[in-house]
């Protein structure tokens, strides 16, 4: 019994092997530091990089689709730019919202622009897990983007929603048959002078600062202010401004229309539809829809102050220009408030300062005005 005992102590207070534990231990510990520094910093390093790449992915995909080149084609373009980012990267997720076809020009049947999501993947070879078990791993990012069809520097002339639809109604994309005839009078009245015209950009409300509707007791855009901003639409030469509106959600927006027109203004906005017409090929301009006057959706009310209005824009149509007159050469295209009889036929009562539009529907691989393809990231 008495040697048992010593050996227990001696056994309790042998040294020998401590510092061959405590190294493991401390091996153990090195390794896990390598694995946090070097393996999984490398994933983060890796994440940042496919973060990019998945946005990159997605604004490529969104172009392609904003300028109507099909589901084939964005998808393409997502997965080239993601492999010029990363070349062992690839798409493993490619959904559009609301769906393919908006892809393709076809209008999105939702409020607010389309989108289009990318997730990519990436594998990872670790060096120093595997030493825990763990060989590799996957690194995933997603993003999305959103776009319009070039709705920057918005033509200053509203359509009416019903008369949009009776022009689209029955015809495919890219019908170029369809004789839709839009007319604008400058006549005297409590709406005559606001008739048709919207104040860009200065009559439009901008979300979190103006109200919706806006109070419009005043229009700050005058004649020459109008002028300007038409001769700044995008056309060759011109000098085109940064305007790009945006709907509220939901729907509608209420922009305020534009009082005191002058005959300079229409000459100008008649000119500039002409110049528009005469291109080739005819590229897709667009225009506010305005909803029709009613007490609810899909009808919405029209904020009715005499000389001061506000209209319901609740979209933006892309159309092709056929035809632009003014004063009594409008009268054999259009029917205006006042006029006698139909298209072609009298005059009784109108205004000189008349105008008339004839547009037709926009095409899927139609160019548009100015190349305004503007996407951003939404998540």
């Amino acid at each position: 019994m008495r040697v048992r005992q010593f050996s227990l102590a001696r056994v309790r207070d042998e040294e020998q092997g401590a510092t061959l534990a405590i190294v493991a231990i401390s091996l153990i510990c090195l390794l896990g530091m390598l694995v946090l520094t070097f393996d999984l910093g490398r994933g983060v390093a890796l994440k940042r990089n496919m973060v990019n790449g998945a946005d990159a992915a997605a604004l490529a995909a969104a172009r392609e689709c904003a300028l109507a080149n099909g589901e084939t084609a964005a998808r393409k373009a997502a997965g080239d730019l993601l492999a010029d980012n990363n070349g062992t990267a690839s798409v493993t997720s490619f959904q559009i919202n609301p769906g393919p076809a908006q892809c393709s020009g076809v209008p999105s049947p939702g409020p607010g622009n389309p989108t289009v999501t990318v997730t990519a993947t990436v594998p990872q070879e670790y060096f120093f897990a595997p030493i825990f078990g763990v060989n590799n791993g996957t690194v995933v990012a997603s993003a999305t983007a959103e776009w319009t069809l070039g709705t920057k520097n918005p033509v200053p002339l509203k359509l009416d929603q019903i008369k949009v639809q009776d022009c689209n109604d029955g015809h495919p994309p890219g019908y170029s048959g369809t004789e839709c005839y839009f007319a604008f009078d400058n006549s005297a009245g409590s709406t005559g002078s606001n008739r048709g015209w919207l104040d860009f950009p200065q009559g439009w409300p901008i979300q979190g600062q103006d109200t919706n509707p806006m109070a419009c007791t005043s229009n700050k855009g005058g004649a020459n202010d109008l002028v300007d901003y038409i001769n700044s639409m995008g056309l060759p030469g011109s000098h085109p401004t940064d305007f790009l509106p945006k709907l509220w959600e939901p729907a509608p927006t209420y922009a305020c229309a534009q009082g005191g027109v002058s005959a300079v203004a229409i000459k100008a906005i008649v000119d500039w539809l002409n110049k528009v017409k005469d291109m080739d090929p005819k590229p897709v301009v667009f225009f506010p829809e305005v909803a029709c006057d009613g007490t609810a959706s899909p009808c919405f009310p029209w904020i009715k102050t005499p000389g001061r209005e506000a209209y319901p824009v609740v979209e933006f149509v892309g159309m092709r220009v056929m035809g632009a007159w003014k004063g009594q050469e409008a009268k054999q295209h259009c029917t205006f408030s006042g006029q006698k009889s139909g298209k072609g036929k009298g005059s009784g009562g109108v205004s000189s300062d008349v105008f008339c539009v004839q547009l037709a529907v926009a095409g899927p691989n139609d160019p548009v005005l100015g190349g305004a393809a503007i996407v951003r990231l939404v998540r």
